[in-house]
């Protein structure tokens, strides 16, 4: 079964359980908002393909995560500020570009495909996310870090890790979170501080 959702084609991912803050200033996604708080409902965020963030020219990849809206409120720059939370992971069957330049997609949902342990080989990459999220900006803050939880390691690493869009999708499209870690594993990142 497929649902309608408003798109916002990003140069990153927000995947479930991550937070996702955004400055909006543009009439249509100010309006997608609207329509957000009005419907109970909230949209989906797509990893860019082609095209920039702010442009009307923007393509998204198929694949995307579904976005409720959380907390909200004008910034001093006037802007308005809101912050998403991943909630569900989605395959983009059909994408049409409203008149205001919107993104609307028919979508289905994926069913989740849990990692089953965090096992050794993945301890690592666990600890290389410790040390990226005392890094990030203060916006995105996690005060309870489930680092034992395999999905929610993997889920915020495909969030954070600076890769290309292409790449990143390559890890999106791996059937389950227990092959994207073995995926990252093999990377072997490194981080420096």
């Amino acid at each position: 079964m497929s649902t309608e959702i408003s798109l916002f084609p990003l140069s990153s991912v927000v995947m479930p359980g991550g937070l996702l803050p955004l400055r909006l200033f543009e009439r249509r996604y100010l309006d997608m908002v609207s329509a957000c708080f009005r419907e109970g409902s909230g949209f989906g965020v797509c990893l860019l393909k082609s095209g920039q963030e702010a442009s009307g020219q923007s393509q998204p990849y198929s694949r995307g995560t579904t976005v409720s809206i959380i907390d909200f409120d004008q910034g001093d720059d006037g802007l308005l500020h809101i912050t998403g939370k991943g909630e569900k992971e989605f395959r983009l069957t059909s994408c049409r570009q409203l008149d205001d330049g919107l993104f609307v997609g028919e979508v289905s949902y994926l069913e989740p495909t849990p990692a089953t342990i965090m096992s050794p080989e993945f301890h690592a990459l666990a600890k290389k996310l410790k040390i990226i999220l005392s890094h990030v900006e203060p916006n995105i803050e996690y005060p309870q870090q489930h680092l034992d939880d395999a999905d929610w390691v993997c889920h915020r690493l495909l969030e954070l890790l600076p890769m290309a869009p292409p790449s990143k999708l390559e890890l999106l499209e791996l059937e389950s979170n227990e092959k994207r870690l073995s995926a990252l594993a093999a990377m072997r990142i490194e981080i420096s501080v």
